[in-house]
């Protein structure tokens, strides 16, 4: 199998013109959503060698992109050598203590206002019962983060 990127190059080259902007960078018109503004599509060869795409005009989901150029999923990703062990991925963006205590904090306030108005005969909107939600999730998320 070629190069992902050089493979994605390929099948934008034969729908109109490319913009290179260096080795792993190149922009093009968006074979999804159509135009001939080479400035709606971007393409960057990630860290692994997988392909990144980026419409700017429409948001177009990466996977309409590829089916827009006959490619599968598949092909924006290099092919992988099983002899080679797949590294366990690194952990970023932890919180920091006070972070934490600060997020539970916030949940918890929003989450005993619910309860009030509960207890005071208010119906929760859907609106509220998805905030609701969404505390919940990030208090499971923190301690899910610390527990690791």
């Amino acid at each position: 199998m070629s190069d992902p990127f050089e493979l994605v190059e390929s099948h934008l080259s034969h729908r109109g013109k490319v913009r290179l902007h260096g080795r792993d960078h190149l922009r093009a018109a968006c074979p999804a959503c159509g135009g001939k503004s080479t400035n709606t599509l971007s393409v960057r060869r990630g860290d692994n060698g997988t392909v990144l795409l980026k419409c700017f005009k429409s948001g177009c989901e990466v996977e309409t992109i590829a089916h827009a150029l006959g490619l599968d999923l598949s092909d924006l990703f290099p092919e992988r050598d099983d002899a080679r062990p797949v590294s366990k991925p690194r952990r970023i963006g932890l919180m920091l203590p006070m972070q934490a205590i600060e997020l539970i904090a916030s949940e918890a306030w929003l989450t005993a206002v619910a309860a009030e108005n509960l207890a005071n005969g208010y119906t929760l909107t859907d609106v509220d019962l998805a905030r609701l939600r969404d505390a919940s999730a990030r208090i499971q998320g923190v301690y899910k983060e610390l527990h690791q």
